[in-house]
């Protein structure tokens, strides 16, 4: 090649050309561009590997979204400083919430508010109702109108009470237990505390003097920042109808404890904080964490679920409690006509006081102790004792039908057994006696074997079965022989009885006239059976 090259020239006198291009080598990057590309792939390793890099790029462009959000004056993110501007915003919402402030952190009785908008959702039927159904009203009423019809008129009263509470009256108390909420817990917020970090020397509603609002290192209210999004973004919530809200403060205060036009500006106000997130992201550059997320407790209990659940609870069970007093009072007085002032005890193990360790352990109770006592002492001082001996005379001596004498004389046997087995069953329930042996063994494993408190609670249902039964057998029994007692009263009566043959012939056998003594039997087996109704119907 370079032969040839000389041979033209030296012919020729011409430069050599070469006819073909030369083939083109590459751009070499420079050495700027080459450096810029590595750093960016190092520096993105760099940043997964070093979470703290991370945390520091993610604070710096916090710090430039809060500087190009709508409240940027809130906030020095070079100095980590709220401002004076953020003060007065603070100082405007503490002066004008400040009078409801006052009125629940004064008030002793908060429970008062409840009650307040529960009532202020009743119908006027409705709160009629509630006053009908206030304790006082009902004792007097019972003093006048017997139970029965009272407590039919009550229930009925109740239902129409409670059929009232249609969804849309749920929906609307739910909904305005949900504003007042969302109000006092904005309302009762400690601004003055987030305020005198400010200015030490304000003092709380010293809204007279004008505070210091300079500047603050926002690290020292992080947590006051934190607390005050947790209850403004609530307000913020458009499913509430605030109207309602004013207009029972209106009818219950007397007063506008905060401007409906005010609290309209409160609202719009926070709504705009809310959507430039300029607090949320100053909580996050101030505390240096950049995850940070307002968390809202959005959740109201119900006020009207546990309103209606009270009345029908409290209703129902005051009218059991004066079924209750009633019926002890009618049975202590029916006891004094047939004992007398001195209170029978004849039962030793099936008693009231047993109930005292099945109690402790929710278990089932004793029942019909108090009526099976009296039943046994019945059995034991009359039945043993006047009627038997007006039986061996009259039904016995007596010269009559047996068609009319056999259900007294049966009725009779019946009670004289039954007095026996009563004193097996009461003994069952001794230390030592089956079903007391069986309970006492049981009661320990309560605590962890569910099959021991169904086993107790079974033998404990069972044994009242069986005093029921004793209590319903015997009335009957005593009730059997009252009616023909009372046939014969009359029979005794009649110039020339029908019944008895042999009336004259009877008179000796006994030591006070026979229809004295048939009549004081009578009654008192009318009185006994009187007793015991109070307590089985």
């Amino acid at each position: 090649m370079h032969t040839y090259k000389k041979y033209l020239e030296l012919k020729y006198g011409l430069p050599y050309i070469k006819l073909m291009p030369e083939k083109k080598t590459p751009a070499k990057k420079s050495p700027d561009n080459k450096e810029s590309f590595f750093q960016s792939i190092i520096s993105a390793l760099l940043s997964r590997s070093n979470p703290e890099a991370e945390k520091k790029k993610k604070l710096k462009a916090i710090a430039k979204n809060i500087s190009k959000s709508r409240f940027h004056n809130f906030y020095k993110p070079a100095a980590t400083e709220l401002t004076g501007t953020f003060g007065k915003f603070m100082l405007e919402l503490y002066k004008t919430v400040a009078p409801a402030q006052t009125m629940f952190t004064n008030t002793q009785n908060p429970a008062i508010f409840t009650r307040q908008l529960i009532n202020f959702t009743l119908s006027e039927n409705q709160l009629a109702l509630v006053e009908e159904f206030e304790e006082e009203n009902i004792i007097e009423k019972s003093k006048t109108v017997p139970f029965n019809q009272l407590n039919k008129d009550i229930e009925k009263k109740l239902q129409i009470f409670l059929n009232e509470f249609d969804g849309a009256r749920v929906a609307r108390a739910e909904n305005l237990s949900k504003a007042f909420a969302y109000f006092k817990d904005f309302c009762t917020f400690d601004y003055y505390v987030l305020l005198r970090k400010y200015d030490s020397s304000f003092q709380e509603y010293g809204f007279d003097s004008n505070p210091r609002l300079e500047k603050l290192n926002a690290t020292y209210v992080i947590d006051n920042l934190k607390d005050f999004l947790a209850v403004a973004y609530l307000i913020t919530d458009e499913s509430i109808a605030w109207n309602d809200l004013f207009e029972m403060f209106k009818q219950t205060q007397n007063r506008e404890i905060v401007s409906a036009a005010n609290w309209k500006k409160i609202v719009g106000r926070v709504r705009s904080v809310q959507v430039a997130r300029t607090l949320d992201m100053i909580i996050q550059h101030a505390s240096e964490n950049p995850n940070y997320q307002t968390e809202l407790n959005q959740n109201v209990p119900s006020v009207i679920e546990p309103f209606m659940d009270k009345v029908e609870a409290d209703t129902r069970a005051l009218m059991k409690k004066i079924q209750s007093q009633q019926k002890e009072s009618k049975a202590s007085s029916i006891c004094v006509q047939i004992f007398g002032q001195t209170e029978p005890q004849t039962m030793k193990n099936y008693v009231p006081s047993f109930n005292a360790v099945l109690e402790k352990k929710n278990l089932s109770l004793l029942e019909y102790a108090e009526p099976l006592n009296y039943l046994k002492a019945f059995l034991l001082e009359f039945v043993k004792k006047s009627i038997r001996e007006y039986y061996e005379v009259v039904g016995i001596r007596g010269q009559w039908d047996s068609t009319i004498s056999a259900p007294m004389s049966n009725a009779y046997q019946e009670l004289l057994k039954m007095s026996d087995d009563i004193n097996d069953f009461d003994d069952s329930f001794a230390e030592d006696g089956t079903m007391g042996v069986k309970i006492k063994t049981l009661l320990p494993k309560t605590a962890h074997d569910a099959g021991a408190e169904n086993i107790i609670n079974r033998v404990v249902s069972d044994a009242n079965e069986t005093a029921r039964n004793f209590i319903v057998q015997g009335t009957q029994d005593l009730i059997t022989i009252g009616k023909t007692i009372k046939q014969l009263i009359e029979d005794y009566s009649l110039q020339s009885p029908l019944i008895m043959q042999n009336w004259k012939e009877l008179e000796k056998y006994l030591d006070e006239p026979l229809k004295e003594f048939s009549v004081n039997i009578y009654k008192k087996i009318y009185l006994f059976a009187q007793l015991m109704q109070t307590y089985v119907q």
